[in-house]
């Protein structure tokens, strides 16, 4: 990776590095490490061209919500379909992670991201799909918990029943 960092000087990287103290990138002025990056207030910076995650949860839905370009590189479990769905919306370049230190590959998803102005449109543009749907996700959810609690006591017919007889119990003292 600092090869890549090394070959793009005009592009500021931040970089989540477990060892602040590391001097592994001194010797590189366009390179910031940090133990710890606030995610979802960097993703709303104007300034942020493109985010580097694996594709967890989390960074998927900031990224698809923030409407910003990235290059996923999933490892396992849900980041594959994660970062897929990124892809199919055109906002993300999706790159395997055999290649993460292939700095020529590497580099060319960077160049690719960065300038083709295709990926930041469409990042943009599912971030105002998601922004504007007729029932925010929180107020949808809410809805299905409020009816599921007064389905007249009949939680039993909730496939998730059988997992939660505390549930159950209280909601029918209620």
């Amino acid at each position: 990776m600092l090869d890549v960092f090394a070959s793009m000087p005009d592009v500021t990287f931040i970089w989540k590095y477990e060892d602040e103290s590391s001097n592994i990138a001194e010797s590189l002025p366009n390179v910031h490490l940090s133990s710890w990056v606030p995610q979802v207030e960097l993703l709303e910076d104007d300034r942020l061209s493109l985010f580097l995650t694996h594709g967890g949860l989390a960074s998927t839905n900031e990224v698809a919500f923030m409407g910003k370009p990235a290059i996923v590189a999933p490892i396992l479990g849900d980041q594959m379909r994660n970062s897929r769905m990124l892809a199919r919306h055109g906002g993300a370049l999706v790159f395997d992670k055999s290649d993460i230190n292939n700095p020529e590959k590497l580099k060319d998803a960077f160049v690719e991201v960065l300038n083709n102005p295709s990926y930041a449109k469409n990042a943009k543009r599912l971030s105002q799909m998601l922004r504007s749907q007729p029932i925010p996700a929180q107020e949808l959810l809410l809805k299905h918990a409020e009816f599921a609690a007064r389905s007249f006591n009949r939680i039993d017919r909730y496939p998730l029943a059988h997992r939660s007889q505390k549930l159950k119990t209280e909601l029918k003292s209620q």
